[in-house]
């Protein structure tokens, strides 16, 4: 069986019994940087061997399966939240359901529902957008064809791009459409940013640093009352 694990997003705390669990009975837990796993299999003094897994190599892919076809137990984690959203593991979960191998997701942190959840803007029907080109003219396209549904856009962005990110949604949602950016998400910096796409995107241009890493939520409508 092939478990997907979810990992903490900052804070230790947030992982469960049953993720614990799973990483301890794994006969390997595979992951993307071995040493951020290993610091946190070391913490909970889980000795299960650990291993890099590259998404893009083939010959990877084909490795994992033929263990899992084999009757072992493996986990997959990210470097935090869930494997799959927005970071490695689609292709290995194919292959596994094209074999007939058992994959089992755990439930646990997930940065993109977190920030709806905490950001005020409507959280029953959302579209996550994951990261958005580097371009400035298909970001813009992007959000423009979503925005477009009327429903909450969430998307993840580094420090370096958050800014522009805020001003491509300052120019196609319009000053007054809804935001919310979440810093250092469950971590012990985390800050909350909610007001419009001009107030946020102001608040964020003033800062002479940006450090991070940033959940974006906005909503095309106008705030109500």
């Amino acid at each position: 069986m092939l478990s997907l694990v979810p990992t903490p997003l900052g804070n230790l705390e947030d992982i469960s019994p049953r993720s614990l669990r799973a990483l301890r009975e794994a006969a390997v837990v595979y992951c993307e940087d071995t040493r951020r796993t290993r610091a946190l299999l070391s913490h909970f003094s889980i000795h299960t061997p650990v291993a890099r897994y590259n998404e893009y190599d083939d010959r990877d892919n084909r490795r994992l399966i033929e263990r899992l076809k084999a009757g072992e137990a493996l986990a997959l984690v990210s470097d935090s939240g869930l494997p799959v959203v927005s970071d490695p593991g689609r292709k290995l979960v194919a292959l596994a359901r094209q074999n007939g191998i058992a994959v089992t997701v755990l439930p646990g942190p997930t940065a993109a529902a977190a920030a709806v959840a905490g950001s005020g803007l409507p959280g029953d029907s959302f579209v996550f957008l994951g990261f958005l080109p580097r371009s400035d003219g298909k970001k813009k396209k992007i959000l423009q064809e979503t925005a477009a549904l009327g429903r909450t856009l969430v998307i993840y962005e580094s420090p370096f791009r958050v800014v522009s990110l805020l001003a491509a949604a300052l120019e196609t949602l319009g000053p007054q459409a809804q935001a919310c950016v979440v810093r250092e998400l469950s971590k012990l910096h985390e800050e909350w940013l909610c007001g419009t796409t001009q107030t946020v995107h102001a608040d964020l241009v003033r800062r002479p640093e940006i450090l991070g890493e940033f959940v974006v939520v906005l909503h095309p409508e106008e705030a109500h009352g």
